[in-house]
C-alpha cells in the first residue's frame, strides 16, 4: 500500500502541473502543465523521475491543460493543449521528441481527453470552442465532430459500462449524453447546475450513475438510466454540498457511495465524500498548500494520488487522512432578530449492533459476540435533532411571512407621485398590517423632507410680509409684555376708534376707558413697534400715520408716506434715531446721537439686528422696520435618516430600509430626491441592502416587486442584474442545429422544418413560447395553461410531468 509521500515538481517556469493520470498496472503516472511534463515511476518509499518529455525549444504543443494515459497501451499518452492541438505522445519512441500525432482541429484551448475504454485508437476531445471531436488516431483525417450548441465543453468521459455513450458537461451548466454512432444530436440534455460544470465522472461498479461537480459549491449524482420519477428530477439521486466551486470529482473504487473532490478555489484540501451524510466530508487530506488541480485513484480504495498549483505531487494514504466529523461540534444554538430561538443536538441512534445467530443454549452469550460497527457505520449513524422554540405570538398579530408579503405587493414605490402621497399611502398599509412604528418613521419622513420649507429653512422672527394669525400675534404680545413692563403706560393716552378703511387714534380718552382699552392699546403699539401696523388698506392710512397722530409718539421717524394724501404730502425719512423706550425694553446699551449703524452693529448672537423692507402694492406704503434677527443653528435632517434607515437595516428590516431609500431618492435619484439621499448611505451598504432585500422577494416568489427594486436601484452594480441571462437559445427539434439567424427563425436552415410548434394545437408559435426544462416541449401559453389546468402530464405524449413556473 505504500506511505504518503511527495515530490516537489522542478521546471524553468512555474512548476505546478494542471493534470496528471496513471498507467494501466499504477506503476507510473504522468503530471503535466503549461512549463512540466514528466513521467514518475512510485516506488515503495518515493518517487522516481523517468522522463522529461518537454524539450529545451518548446512550443505550445507542450503546454498541456489535461493529459490521459491509454488504458490498455502503455506507450501511449495524449494531451489537451492551450493553444487547440491535441498531441498523442508515444513513450516508446527512440528519439528525444516523442510526438506522435498532432491533431489541430479544433479552433480554441482544448479542456479534456479521454481515451476509449476497449478501443485503443480512438481519443475524444473536448473544447473551449464548443465542439467534441472523436479522433481515430489509425487516421490522419476523417475525426468526427459532435456540436454541443454551447460555449465550451469542459469534460468529457466515455461510460465504461456502454461503449457507445460518453458525458459532456458545459459552462451552461447542462449535462449531455452522446451516442458515438450519431454525432448530428445528443441523445439527452438536461440541466445539471445553475452555473459553469467542470467534471464528470462515471461510476465503475454502478451503471449509469454519474457524478457531475460545478461552480455552484455542489457534487451532484444522477441516475441516467431514469427521466424524474417521483420527487427526483431527471434522475438526481444525491447532491453534496462544499464550501467552494469543485473543479475535479472522482469515485473511489470498491466504495460504491464514496467519491473524492478538489476545489477549484478556497479549499486547497482533497475532500472523500460519503454520498449519504453530505454535509460533512468522511475524510480530507490537508497536505497541499495551494489549490488541488487534479485527482486520481491508484487503483485501490486506500491510496489516492493529487497535484497542485503548489508544485507537488503527492501521494496520500487513507490512514492518514483526518476526519472532520471527529471533530464537528455537535451542539448548536442561534437566535433571530425576533426572538426565536434554535438548538440543534446529536441525537441518540437506536441500537443498530448487528448479533450473531447462535443456538439456543448460548442465546444468552449474545453480547459476548458482538460485531463492533465500521468507520462507515458510525459517520452514518450520526443524526441530529433540531428544535424550534417560538415566543409567543400576541392575539390577532399578523405572522411575519404575511407582513413582508403584504408590504412588499402593497407598498407604493413609483416616483411618479409626490413624495408626501407616498409616504402616507405607505403609512397606512404598515398601520393596516400592525407596524405602528414602521407606519410612524414614514410620517415623520413626510414632515421632515415632504415640507414646503425643509428643516433647513425658518421663517424669520417678525416677517412682516407674511399675514401674522391672531394665535400667533397673541404669542408675540405675550412675550413683549414680558420684557417690557411700559407697554401698558405707553398705551394709556391711546384710543381705537373704527374708520372707514382703517383705525383712528384719539389722544383724549376718559380715565375709565384706559383699563378697557389697555390691551388693544398694547396690541396696537406693539405691531406699530414691529412694523406691522397700518396696512390694512389704502383708505385711512394717511390718517393713521399723519403728522399729527405721530406727533406724540416719537416713531414717525420710521415710517415713509409716499403719495398718500390728496395734498401729496410726504414724510421724508431722517436717520434712524432711538427706538421709543414704550415699544420693548432695551437689550444694549444704544448711543447717544448714534447712527444707524451703531443700532444694526450688534453682538453676532440674540442682539443683532437687521431691516426688513416691505413695499404694500396696493397702497404705495413702504415700511421700514428693524427687528432682531433669529441666529438659532440650524438643523439638517440627514443625519438622522441615515441612523433611522441602519437602524432598521441591523434590526432585520431591510424592506422598509430599501423602500424609503427609494422614496427620497424619487426613483433612481435625480433633482431634489438626490440632494436628500447624497452620502446618506455607503455604496457598498447600500448594494447589501438591496441584494439582501432582492434575495428575500426571490424566495417569496415575488419576482415582478424584485424586478421593480432592481429597476428603482441608484446603483448600476446592482441596477443591471436583471439585464443577465435574458437571452435563450433555441435549437431544433427535429435535428439540433442552433438557430443562430437575428430576429428569430420560423424554420431550420438544416432540415426545414418549423423548430417551435404547440404540442396542444401543432401550430407554429410565433409569439410568446413557454415550454417545459424537464422535457422540452412547450407552445402557446394559453394553450400550455389550459392543457395543464386539466392534467399532469406532458401534452407532446412523452410521459413526463411537466411543472411550469
Amino acid at each position: 500500500m505504500g506511505r504518503t509521500m511527495h515530490v516537489v515538481l522542478e521546471a524553468q517556469g512555474k512548476p505546478h502541473a494542471n493534470a496528471l493520470d496513471l498507467c494501466q498496472d499504477g506503476s507510473k503516472v504522468v503530471v503535466a502543465g503549461r512549463h512540466v511534463f514528466k513521467v514518475y515511476s512510485i516506488e515503495e518509499d518515493e518517487f522516481v523521475e523517468r522522463a522529461n518529455l518537454r524539450i529545451k525549444n518548446a512550443n505550445l504543443n507542450f503546454s498541456c491543460n489535461d493529459v490521459v494515459w491509454s488504458p490498455i497501451d502503455d506507450s501511449l499518452i495524449a494531451t489537451a493543449a492551450t493553444n487547440g492541438a491535441v498531441v498523442v505522445w508515444n513513450l516508446g519512441r527512440a528519439d528525444r521528441s516523442k510526438q506522435e500525432q498532432i491533431f489541430v482541429d479544433h479552433k480554441r484551448t482544448v479542456n479534456k481527453v479521454n481515451f476509449h475504454p476497449t478501443e485503443p485508437s480512438l481519443l475524444l476531445s473536448g473544447s473551449q470552442d464548443g465542439t467534441m471531436k472523436l479522433f481515430d488516431l489509425r487516421k490522419e483525417e476523417g475525426q468526427v465532430t459532435f456540436p454541443s450548441n454551447t460555449e465550451s465543453v469542459r469534460d468529457v468521459q466515455f461510460n465504461p459500462h456502454g461503449y457507445w455513450q460518453f458525458s459532456a458537461v458545459s459552462e451552461t451548466g447542462k449535462v449531455q449524453l452522446w451516442d458515438i454512432r450519431r454525432p448530428d444530436r445528443c441523445e439527452r440534455q438536461w440541466p445539471a447546475h445553475n452555473n459553469h460544470v467542470f467534471a464528470c465522472d462515471w461510476h465503475p461498479e454502478i451503471r449509469n450513475q454519474l457524478a457531475t461537480a460545478g461552480r455552484d459549491k455542489t457534487i451532484k449524482v444522477w441516475d441516467t438510466g431514469t427521466r424524474g420519477k417521483g420527487d427526483k428530477t431527471h434522475g438526481l439521486e444525491h447532491t453534496i454540498h462544499t464550501v467552494g466551486p469543485v473543479g475535479r470529482v472522482k469515485w473511489r473504487p470498491q466504495r460504491r457511495d464514496y467519491l473524492g473532490s478538489s476545489a477549484l478555489v478556497v479549499d486547497f484540501a482533497v475532500n472523500v465524500w460519503d454520498v449519504v451524510r453530505p454535509y460533512i466530508p468522511f475524510a480530507a487530506f490537508n497536505s497541499h498548500t495551494d489549490v488541488t488541480t487534479d485527482i486520481v485513484w491508484r487503483g485501490d480504495p486506500h491510496t489516492m494520488l493529487s497535484t497542485s498549483k503548489d508544485g507537488t505531487l503527492y501521494q496520500h494514504v487513507f490512514s492518514d487522512a483526518v476526519r472532520p466529523a471527529d471533530k464537528a461540534n455537535p451542539v448548536g444554538m442561534g437566535i433571530n432578530c425576533r426572538g426565536e430561538v434554535t438548538h440543534a443536538h446529536r441525537a441518540r441512534p437506536r441500537n443498530h449492533q448487528a448479533h450473531s445467530v447462535l443456538p439456543g443454549k448460548l442465546r444468552g452469550a449474545e453480547l459476548a459476540f458482538k460485531k463492533p460497527l465500521s468507520q462507515t457505520e458510525l459517520f452514518r449513524l450520526c443524526t441530529s435533532a433540531l428544535q424550534l422554540h417560538q415566543p409567543r405570538a400576541p392575539a390577532g398579530q399578523v405572522p411575519e411571512e404575511t407582513v413582508l408579503r403584504e408590504s412588499a405587493a402593497r407598498y407604493r414605490l413609483s416616483p411618479a407621485a409626490s413624495l408626501a402621497d407616498l409616504c402616507d399611502h405607505n403609512a397606512g398599509v404598515a398601520r393596516s398590517l400592525g407596524r405602528h412604528q414602521v407606519a410612524l418613521t414614514w410620517t415623520v419622513l413626510k414632515t421632515l423632507h415632504a415640507s414646503g420649507r425643509g428643516p433647513d429653512t425658518r421663517p424669520v422672527s417678525g416677517d412682516m410680509g407674511s399675514v401674522v394669525g391672531e394665535q400667533e400675534a397673541e404669542r408675540r404680545l405675550t412675550r413683549i409684555r414680558s420684557q417690557s413692563g411700559t407697554a401698558k403706560r405707553a398705551a394709556g393716552k391711546l384710543k381705537l376708534e373704527p374708520a372707514a378703511g382703517g383705525r383712528r387714534v384719539s389722544g383724549n380718552s376718559s380715565e375709565s376707558e384706559e383699563e378697557a382699552e389697555e390691551e388693544a392699546d398694547c396690541r396696537t403699539l406693539t405691531q406699530i413697534a414691529l412694523g406691522q401696523g397700518g396696512l390694512a388698506g389704502t383708505t385711512g392710512t394717511q390718517d393713521f400715520f399723519g403728522e399729527r397722530e405721530l406727533a406724540g409718539l416719537g416713531v414717525e421717524h420710521l415710517v415713509s408716506l409716499e403719495g398718500g394724501g390728496s395734498a401729496g404730502q410726504q414724510a421724508r425719512m431722517p436717520g434712524w434715531g432711538e427706538l421709543p423706550s414704550e415699544a420693548f425694553e432695551q437689550r444694549h446699551e444704544i448711543k447717544e446721537g448714534g447712527r444707524e449703524e451703531d443700532l444694526l452693529a450688534g453682538e453676532e448672537g440674540e442682539g443683532a439686528m437687521q431691516t426688513v423692507t416691505v413695499e404694500d402694492k396696493t397702497s404705495d406704503v413702504v415700511v421700514w422696520g428693524v427687528h432682531g434677527q433669529d441666529t438659532r443653528p440650524s438643523w439638517a435632517s440627514g443625519g438622522l435618516t441615515a441612523a433611522t434607515l441602519a437602524w432598521l437595516a441591523e434590526r432585520g428590516d431591510v424592506q422598509n430600509a430599501v423602500s424609503m431609500y427609494i422614496m427620497l431618492s424619487g426613483g433612481r435619484g435625480g433633482g431634489a430626491g438626490e440632494e436628500r439621499v447624497k452620502g446618506l448611505v455607503e455604496e457598498v451598504v447600500l448594494e447589501h441592502w438591496w441584494l439582501s432585500y432582492i434575495d428575500l422577494l426571490h424566495r417569496l416568489q415575488l419576482f415582478t416587486q424584485a424586478n421593480q427594486v432592481l429597476t428603482l436601484c441608484p446603483l448600476p452594480a446592482v441596477n443591471s442584474l436583471n439585464h443577465n441571462s435574458t437571452t435563450v437559445y433555441t435549437s431544433c427539434t427535429k435535428c439540433g442545429k442552433y438557430l443562430s439567424k437575428s430576429g428569430g427563425a420560423w424554420w431550420c436552415e438544416r432540415c426545414r422544418a418549423p423548430p417551435g410548434r404547440c404540442a396542444v394545437c401543432h401550430a407554429v408559435v410565433r409569439g410568446l413560447f413557454v415550454w417545459c426544462q424537464g422535457c422540452g416541449h412547450g407552445g402557446h401559453v394559453l394553450h400550455i395553461q389550459r392543457w395543464m389546468a386539466a392534467r399532469a402530464t406532458c401534452p407532446a405524449g412523452c410521459g413526463h410531468k411537466c411543472q411550469y413556473n
